[in-house]
């Protein structure tokens, strides 16, 4: 009964260890990247729905970091690049590379690509299953528009660890489903993000030790010179829009709430030409509505070739737009007392124990639909305003509450609502 009690001690202390985030990096990476101090291996990673445009196969042979190959194939480009040594081939059958597609690339043989901007920090990370999720972040942004070059974060689950999900403002993946390969826990499933923040899950369905690595596949018989090949580079803001040609008029829809002056950026990726080929939404000062008019107007911009040491490059960068719009048809928002006259339903789930101080009160703001489904909840300014938003991340105290439609001009209407819940 000792041993077992000293034992599930053992554990615990284990489970909550506190590491320096360079180590937690660097054991995460033993863990669960293929490539850190991996053996060879051969694996299949499907992209996707068979047929649509979102969709691929890539296929690895990696030997060590001097000596692989990849096949990567998509309904708009393949590519088959092989290393060996100082000698690199590169076949591409299309004009673009999308980012998408990259980015998977990179989750198998780069798990972390941002890694030394997370380096060095200083920061300490507490790891273990009853701590869930924990990250190690850098944030260099000044107040005002900047780039949004010096923001990553890259998160740990269990306590090996293993790297859970990464975001910067040109990568993002989720990783999911570990298993066992050899002595590492390497994830089956991973997710990242399209368009208007649309998941888009590649699964490894293949992954077996290379045993007997076939020489000739990693030969190179001619190396494909810089000008032949497909690259991207990333800029600034600045150097973006020194590079700009033409830049759409938007006629901006009005909104029913928020700020009706101000900016929004997107992640933009060009081709060799300079034409935006992919846009996603990075940050916003106003409601989702502009950020689609924008990423729609994305494509309309046009930039002058990139040309880095005399060949033309893709190009990706933060892409500043600004807007100007009016209110029509303001969104309802009910007081605590009349929210409450639209509840069917609704016990909130505990706040955990010690997370706020016995008896606090908190407001959070519930968006619901046109059916009364809960869409949204934040936090309503007061004692919650920064701190709750760790609370509703991992668990929405309000999931399980139901509401009532509410009309507004006789038609059911999106509104919001407070609502108050007591810590314990």
């Amino acid at each position: 009964m000792l041993t077992a009690a000293l034992s599930s001690l053992a554990w615990k202390v284990q489970a909550q260890e506190r590491v320096s985030g360079d180590v937690a990096l660097d054991r995460a990476l033993k863990t669960s990247s293929l490539t850190f101090e991996g053996k060879p291996f051969h694996a299949v990673m499907k992209i996707g729905k068979d047929g649509e445009e979102y969709s691929g196969r890539i296929e690895f042979w990696w030997v060590n970091s001097t000596k692989y190959r990849v096949s990567v194939r998509s309904p708009s480009f393949n590519r088959t690049t092989t290393v060996n040594r100082e000698r690199t081939s590169e076949v591409d059958d299309g004009d673009y590379y999308p980012k998408w597609l990259e980015t998977f690339v990179l989750a198998v043989m780069n798990p972390v690509p941002m890694q030394k901007n997370v380096r060095g920090r200083g920061i300490s990370v507490d790891l273990g299953e009853e701590k869930g999720t924990n990250c190690i972040r850098h944030d260099d942004r000044t107040d005002g528009i900047t780039d949004y070059l010096t923001y990553g974060m890259v998160c740990f689950v269990g306590t090996e660890p293993r790297i859970g999900y990464l975001y910067a403002f040109n990568y993002s993946m989720s990783f999911g489903d570990w298993k066992k390969f050899d002595a590492k826990l390497i994830p089956r499933i991973y997710t990242t993000h399209i368009l208007n923040e649309e998941n888009l899950v590649g699964h490894l369905t293949t992954l077996d030790e290379l045993k007997k690595p076939d020489e000739n596949m990693f030969e190179v018989d001619d190396v494909t010179p810089p000008d032949e090949r497909v690259s991207t580079a990333f800029v600034s803001t600045q150097t973006g829009e020194g590079l700009a040609e033409r830049a759409p008029v938007i006629p901006w829809p009005p909104v029913r709430e928020g700020e009706t002056e101000g900016s929004l950026i997107l992640y933009v990726r060009t081709d060799r030409r300079g034409q935006v080929r992919e846009a996603q939404r990075y940050n916003a000062d106003q409601a989702p509505a502009l950020a689609v008019t924008a990423l729609e107007q994305a494509v309309n911009y046009k930039f002058k070739p990139l040309v880095v040491n005399g060949v033309a490059q893709q190009m990706e960068m933060p892409l500043v737009i600004r807007f100007s719009t009016r209110i029509v048809d303001p969104i309802p928002v009910l007081s605590v007392a009349d929210m409450a006259k639209q509840t069917i339903s609704c016990k909130p789930k505990s706040i955990p124990q010690g997370f706020l101080p016995k008896g606090t009160v908190i407001t959070l703001r519930v968006t619901v639909n046109v059916k009364g489904e809960t869409v949204n909840v934040r936090p309503s300014g007061g004692v919650c305003a920064g701190s709750c938003t760790l609370l509703i991340g991992p668990q929405n105290p309000l999931s399980e509450c139901k509401f009532s439609p509410y009309s507004q001009n006789g038609q059911p209407t999106l509104y919001k609502g407070d609502v108050e819940i007591t810590a314990p």
